[in-house]
């Protein structure tokens, strides 16, 4: 049994009962009331506080959202390489920056173009238009969908509002990122996974833009033997690669490969940055650990993650339990991370609730979503203060509640207890 296609996270105060010890039936203090109005508060938030930033520092001068969201001057620089027919060239820290500076020459230092060339012919268009209107139109198509991912996840009229809410979009705001793209992408190919097994193939299939996200797309999918998903997101991948590669030229695959060593350098070598990379390689450089320790220190968090998919993925488990694992996963089992990629803390918050709809919430879980939820933003306005990446110990944390839940409901199954276990996925 799975939550009906028409439920809605609004029902989220009156959970349905669950046979699971420690479900409580007693309405919850989060009524519907009070999710329309906190999630409210916090758009009013987004609102004023770039009015307020105009008030105190640009009396006189326009909004600048490009200026601020400066991230995505990477993105613009590259295109514009490419559309003028030096994509190759978007690896070049030296030329790169230089196109950066022309267009905020205040910029300090260069932000580097550290993606495949797959990612490259999603950006391509981008420099067709100014800067500023194209940071505008990158942020704005990719909050729309994001927050048709989590419709598709919980349908609802409150579910738009708290995906407009959540603090992982001001995040992308804020830095101009692309957590809200990859957070569709992995949500909308979990959403279709077990209706439209094609599409969700070619939804998990686009996130080779940033091939470190999608590593564990295959095992799960493999665990459990969803073959024509499993065939689609590889033919996907494999297409957009070709075509990458036949549009920019075997030089820029070349450039890409080449870089990959600045990409370590940046993990490894810049401490400023760990504060913002969430992952206990992070954490164990911030503790001057040597870079062999934190290493490993990480490769134990990526074989949780590893054991984690595989534990939950081979064996019959509510899909609900199955997305956010594989979700929370991800995130604990690649070094290279940074706090704009915890936009997909949305989706196990998404996942989870969803699960909780149907068989109900156990003590503290909705106060730990709403912990979550806020997850994204501690990377900036937290961990600096308190000199402490602690962000991968919350999505170890994480993943260890949703692993626990599935035990349990295994074992209500043997019992004759459950009914959080769906049909089995297409294959």
């Amino acid at each position: 049994m799975t939550i009906s296609d028409n439920a809605s996270i609004e029902d989220l105060a009156v959970p349905k009962g669950s046979a699971s010890d420690g479900a409580s039936p007693r309405p919850h203090w989060m009524t519907r009331q009070r999710l329309y109005l906190y999630s409210g508060a916090l758009l009013l938030v987004y609102i004023l506080t770039p009015g307020v930033k105009i008030l105190r520092d640009s009396w006189g001068h326009p909004f600048s959202f490009g200026n601020n969201a400066r991230d995505y001057i990477a993105f613009w620089s590259a295109s514009h390489l490419a559309l003028h027919g030096h994509a190759a060239h978007a690896y070049s820290t030296k030329v790169l920056g230089a196109l950066e500076k022309t267009v905020l020459p205040d910029l300090k230092g260069t932000l580097p173009w550290l993606y495949p060339p797959t990612f490259l012919l999603f950006v391509y268009p981008a420099a067709l238009l100014p800067f500023e209107p194209s940071a505008w139109l990158f942020f704005g198509l990719t909050l729309v969908a994001f927050v048709v991912a989590i419709n598709a996840i919980v349908p609802g009229r409150i579910s738009t509002l708290l995906a407009l809410a959540f603090p992982g979009v001001a995040l992308s705001a804020l830095t101009g990122q692309n957590g809200l793209l990859t957070a569709a992408m992995m949500g909308l190919g979990l959403a279709l996974l077990p209706r439209r097994p094609v599409w969700a193939g070619v939804s998990l299939g686009l996130l080779c833009i940033k091939p470190h996200l999608a590593v564990l797309i295959p095992l799960a999918l493999i665990c459990s033997r969803s073959w024509r998903t499993l065939v689609v997101t590889g033919s996907i991948a494999f297409v957009l690669s070709a075509i990458s590669t036949g549009l920019f030229g075997v030089e820029t695959l070349a450039a890409f490969l080449r870089s990959m060593g600045e990409i370590q350098s940046v993990v490894t070598s810049d401490n400023k940055s760990l504060l913002r990379i969430p992952t206990f390689f992070a954490l164990a450089r911030q503790m001057s650990i040597p870079a062999a320790g934190a290493y490993a220190l990480q490769a134990v968090s990526a074989c949780v993650a590893v054991a984690s998919v595989v534990y939950v993925w081979s064996r019959p488990a509510a899909h609900e339990l199955r997305a956010a694992t594989l979700v929370c996963a991800t995130l604990a089992f690649s070094p290279y991370l940074y706090d704009y990629d915890l936009t997909w803390y949305g989706l196990v918050i998404a996942w989870y609730a969803r699960f909780g709809l149907a068989h109900g919430f156990r003590r503290y879980e909705r106060e730990g979503l709403i912990l979550l939820g806020f997850a994204p933003l501690m990377g900036l306005v937290v961990v600096p203060h308190v000199h402490f990446q602690f962000l991968p110990i919350l999505t170890l944390l994480t993943l260890a509640v949703l692993v626990t839940r599935v035990r349990t409901e295994r074992h209500g199954v043997k019992g004759g207890n459950s009914v959080a276990f769906a049909k089995g996925i297409p294959r």
